[in-house]
């Protein structure tokens, strides 16, 4: 029988946290002769289109836009059922999905669906097709929720006990023993329905659970349309963590993250779940590889690589950088979707003012505490609504820290920030992309977690790898105040202790980027290999994939 090319579908969930670490991945198996096809929201596709062919030439992506009944203007307001992320939308995504299936000659080599998008398993089922999920978070994360939920008696009973005790996990580190602390964050925002469900995504905001919604005491809450309740904390007596929901029937589970970070933990998922994991990541743009030597001569200009246009002029950022002593520069972001309140906000203004440290502050308005009204207008990228943040700032900050700090509002250029010899620390939230960019950067970290994953990717550079500080979290109001955020940064950028995490955060870059590179082409090997064979139990035909060399 005359072998047949195979080609493998990728499908991924919205947002930039989960588009690069796909587009990154679609890069690398097409690096090695894969034909790769990404399947899209027409909300996405332009940008996968722009990055995907962004210096690829040569390389076999192929991107499709999932055609959705009903096109809505961009401006107009929608109810909640309608939302582009909503039950409905994901419906006609499925649908439109079927019919690209069905007018396929052969059957593709399986489909790596984000584990955020609910109906690819019922997809992939209907017609037979092996499922890879993906999750773009790391290991740690998720080995945490699910210790959490195994051992919830053995919990509960600590809780009650002793307050102050850890419990320690099998397989974890000693360092990163379950305590009190790790039991109380709210869970991650997964989509309705269960991991891997469909629906909008959680709104932006500080990570507080809302408050209890209408209805008479005792009755069960109302939720606008479209929306639900946050899923039941960790440690929950009858749900297991969403993303389970996710994995049920996949052939096994790509993650983005490497065992140079996080083997006790892969490996710990791997034996719980009886699933293979390849640990393909962590899935940066290839040029950060480009200096293995981690000699950090070289500067990364987003521009080159990513489609979204900053805020700023890479030119005056680099300028204004240039103009700063090595290692005195605090990179202060929290990424697009959570963030510090509006009165933390202020509170960070005073404290940074107050540390006198030179720092650029990425500034978004659009983090809210509470849920917006079903009927609000959705925001948009590049609005001045959701670039602004004037109102947020004390009276006369801005005039006050001229010449100490650079404020970006919207989108800022991230890799080159901190690819910079100038930058020294990184106040972030620790969502897994920004922790690996920091990471490969060998930039150490003041870790102010919001909610979801945040909390244990925090604890993991903190305890584990120790190159990251926690700032105070209040346990009384909630609220960070002025006072922790200036000591915190005083910790970081001008203490022992913040030398020695800035040393062994440079340590770790060298071992990353020499090892990284090479242990993650091994594991998309091993991944592709897999899949053949799996293509041949299920379809009883032989595939093949031109394995290319790759230049190191």
């Amino acid at each position: 029988m005359a072998e047949e090319e195979a080609q493998i579908m990728a499908i991924p969930f919205h947002g930039q946290g989960h588009l690069f670490p796909c587009i990154e991945l679609c890069k690398r198996l097409a690096a090695r002769g894969q034909p790769i096809t990404i399947v899209a929201d027409s909300s996405v596709t332009a940008t996968l289109r722009t990055v995907a062919n962004h210096s690829s030439s040569g390389l076999r992506i192929t991107v499709i836009e999932l055609e959705s009944e009903e096109e809505e203007e961009e401006s107009a307001p929608h109810p909640d059922h309608h939302h582009p992320h909503g039950h409905d939308h994901m419906q006609q995504q499925q649908k439109a999905m079927e019919d690209i299936l069905q007018k396929l000659s052969t059957p593709p080599l399986c489909i790596i669906g984000d584990v955020m998008m609910g109906w690819i398993p019922e997809l992939c089922n209907k017609f037979g097709i092996p499922r890879v999920s993906f999750f773009t978070s790391g290991a740690c994360s998720l080995a945490f929720e699910y210790a959490i939920w195994k051992h919830r008696s053995a919990l509960d009973q600590l809780q009650q006990d002793d307050k102050q005790a850890a419990f320690s996990v099998p397989g974890f580190p000693p360092s990163m023993s379950i305590t009190q602390s790790d039991l109380q964050h709210r869970a991650p925002p997964f989509p309705p329905g269960g991991g891997g469900g469909g629906g909008p995504p959680p709104p932006p905001g500080r990570g507080h659970p809302p408050p209890p919604a209408g209805g008479p005491q005792g009755s069960k809450p109302k939720f606008p349309p479209g929306r639900r309740p946050p899923p039941p904390p960790p440690g929950s007596k009858s749900h297991s963590p969403p993303w389970m929901n996710g994995i049920k029937d996949c052939v096994g589970i790509l993650i983005n993250t490497c065992e140079e970070l996080e083997c006790p933990f892969i490996e710990y998922i791997e034996k719980e779940i009886e699933k293979p994991i390849w640990a393909a990541g962590p899935l940066l743009p290839s040029s950060s590889f480009s200096d293995q030597s981690g000699s950090g001569t070289t500067v990364t200009h987003d521009s080159a690589i990513r489609s979204k246009k900053s805020s700023i002029d890479e030119d005056q950022c680099l300028e204004w950088l240039n103009s700063k002593a090595p290692a005195s520069v605090l990179f202060v972001s929290f990424g697009s979707e959570v963030g510090p309140s509006d009165e933390e906000i202020r509170e960070l203004a005073l404290g940074l003012e107050a540390a006198q440290k030179p720092f650029i502050w990425v500034l978004q308005n659009h983090y809210h505490d509470h849920l917006p009204p079903p009927d609000h207008p959705p925001r948009h990228q590049g609005s001045d609504e959701a670039e602004g943040g004037e109102d947020l700032l004390p009276e006369g900050f801005e005039g006050r820290i001229e010449g100490l700090g650079l404020i970006i509002r919207g989108w800022a250029p991230q890799l080159l920030i901190l690819s910079h010899p100038s930058t020294g620390g990184f106040l972030s939230h620790c969502g897994w992309n920004s922790a690996v960019e920091s990471i490969d950067h060998g930039v150490p970290i003041l870790a102010w977690p919001i909610r979801g994953d945040q909390h244990y990717n925090a604890k993991l550079l903190v305890n584990d790898l120790q190159i990251a500080a926690m700032i105070d979290m209040p346990t009384q109001d909630g609220l960070v105040n002025r006072k922790e955020i200036g000591n915190g940064v005083k910790l970081l950028m001008e203490s022992e202790h913040g030398a020695q995490l800035r040393e062994r955060a440079a340590s770790l870059k060298l071992k990353f980027r020499s090892t990284n590179f090479l242990s993650s082409q091994a594991v998309l090997d091993t991944f592709l290999d897999h899949l053949l064979r799996k293509q041949s139990e299920v379809f009883g035909r032989n595939v093949s994939v031109q394995v290319q060399e790759l230049e190191e």
